[in-house]
């Protein structure tokens, strides 16, 4: 579920980027995976970005961490201002191995329905949030055991 929410935020940018990055080689089917979502906004906007995301975010992510979708969540901002690569929040999302992943209990659409009764104010915040979104680029990084495994090519020795 986790994966389809993500894939529409940067599905574009994770085909375009993903045709020359280096092959998933299976070494890290058992270590979990963190996706990494950058949003640049407009100047001065980030505040008003930021309660949209707490309002009409947020709670999805809440809960898919407390039903095991989910490890952790963390949000982030930059300490300095640097021109490039040029994003004003950072969300990380811990997710458990693959194998390891709960199986959600509610269809996203079941899930969005539970927590916003009131589906029209979801649906404008949420357009809200996305027209103040200039650029978003999401990552997946799986972390490399290179005392185990010091490669990028052969798979994992298990």
């Amino acid at each position: 579920m986790l994966r389809v929410l993500l894939s529409v935020f940067g599905l574009t940018v994770l085909f375009s980027v993903s045709v020359f990055a280096q092959a998933d080689n299976g070494a890290s089917e058992s270590k979990p995976q963190m996706y990494v979502d950058f949003y640049k906004l407009p100047p001065g906007q980030q505040d008003e970005w930021l309660a949209l995301y707490k309002k009409y975010h947020y709670p999805i992510m809440r809960y898919q961490l407390e039903h095991g979708q989910m490890v952790s969540e963390t949000i982030y901002t930059r300490s300095v201002h640097e021109l490039s690569p040029s994003w004003d929040i950072a969300i990380v999302l811990v997710l458990p191995p693959a194998g390891q992943r709960k199986k959600p209990e509610l269809t996203r659409a079941q899930m969005i329905r539970k927590l916003f009764p009131d589906i029209d104010d979801y649906v404008k915040g949420e357009q809200r949030r996305w027209a103040l979104t200039l650029a978003q680029w999401a990552e997946i990084w799986t972390e490399l055991d290179i005392e185990r495994n010091p490669s990028l090519y052969y798979p994992s020795p298990e």
